[in-house]
């Protein structure tokens, strides 16, 4: 059962937090009324009058936060989080229009994410943690470098260091074929889990399973997305209108890309030819792109280091093994800023 601190004086103990920071005390008093509800179990928490849903993976060692990619819960993490809980105590933040998470009344900009992770920090009394983003939360990342820098140690970027008003310029390719569940896959999440894994070549996945759960609602025609199609456009037009500052960034941080060179996230029992053309797309037309992003992260970010896997956008569904290793390694760097895997 999930428990949420849902007081007027814990919503205005939230909100002076993001604004004017807390001492240990109201830390205290947050981290007590925001506890949560069972080790790996969802738990809500009002924060600035949102609700806010979260997974306490417990462990030994200082705090790391995970922040999921667009149209993904906490609950993607399902099959890594685990893995880091041996030298970091781990949560996952679910983002607000998405899961269990409130769906709010617009406000999805940049600032308003931003505030959703410190304010939940600041509920959980994390004054400071390492923090973890795929995809669009790399947005998230950058601003808390920005704006926070007391509140950060590390960061990861999985898949995630991107300037994407470049991005938005490129298309997916005459004949593309669509990422969206066909209506046979909606008649169930059984049907829907099995079609989601294999389209991400990962089934048995807890992750993905825990996470369409968390995604879709039962209604009588069938499953249907909890999130209405205005929130996502709204972050990802957000996300595009801020550009990555990366020079402004002083946290350390690592930055993990992919090759494209394999087909990912086509949809089940598509042709050879498609993949085929799928990869050829992606290293003619994406993959340029990419390591121009990767040389401004270079060129820009104060200690920063890259590395390149041949792995697809969700590398931590793919190998949470060797993801967590990649990860823990770069946390327990003695110097960052030129931490190199071991080989």
């Amino acid at each position: 059962m999930s428990i949420g601190c849902k007081t007027s004086a814990a919503i205005s103990a939230a909100t002076a937090l993001i604004l004017f920071g807390a001492g240990s005390e109201g830390r205290a008093a947050q981290r007590m009324s925001c506890a949560a509800a069972r080790i790996g179990q969802d738990s809500i928490c009002q924060v600035g009058g949102v609700t806010l849903s979260y997974v306490d993976w417990g462990g030994r060692g200082p705090p790391l936060i995970l922040l999921s990619g667009l149209g993904d819960t906490a609950r993607i993490y399902d099959d890594l989080a685990p893995r880091l809980t041996a030298d970091h105590h781990v949560y996952a933040f679910t983002r607000r229009g998405f899961g269990r998470s409130e769906l709010t009344p617009g406000h999805y900009g940049p600032q308003d994410l931003l505030g959703d992770v410190v304010g939940l920090m600041d509920a959980l009394g994390l004054q400071r943690a390492d923090l973890l983003g795929h995809s669009i939360a790399g947005e998230e990342l950058s601003l808390m470098g920005e704006t926070h820098p007391d509140r950060v140690r590390r960061l990861v970027y999985l898949d995630a260091a991107y300037d994407r008003s470049e991005a938005s310029k490129l298309e997916l390719g005459e004949g593309a074929p669509s990422r969206a569940p066909p209506a046979a896959a909606l008649r169930s999440y059984g049907e829907l889990i099995a079609w989601r894994q294999a389209e991400l070549g990962v089934a048995p996945s807890r992750a993905v399973a825990n996470n369409v759960r968390a995604l879709f609602i039962s209604t009588p025609s069938g499953l249907a997305p909890r999130t209405p199609p205005d929130v996502p456009r709204g972050i990802l037009e957000g996300d595009i209108a801020a550009k990555p500052r990366y020079g402004d960034n002083s946290a350390p941080a690592l930055a993990i890309y992919v090759s494209k060179a394999r087909p990912e996230q086509l949809p089940p029992g598509v042709t050879a030819a498609a993949r085929a053309a799928s990869v050829k797309y992606g290293l003619h037309n994406i993959r340029p792109w990419m390591l121009r992003e990767q040389a401004s992260f270079l060129e820009s970010k104060i200690c920063g280091v890259t590395l390149e896997l041949n792995a697809g956008h969700y590398m931590f569904l793919e190998e949470p093994g060797r993801i967590a290793s990649l990860i823990e390694s770069y946390l327990a760097a003695t110097d960052p800023c030129v931490w190199a895997p071991d080989r």
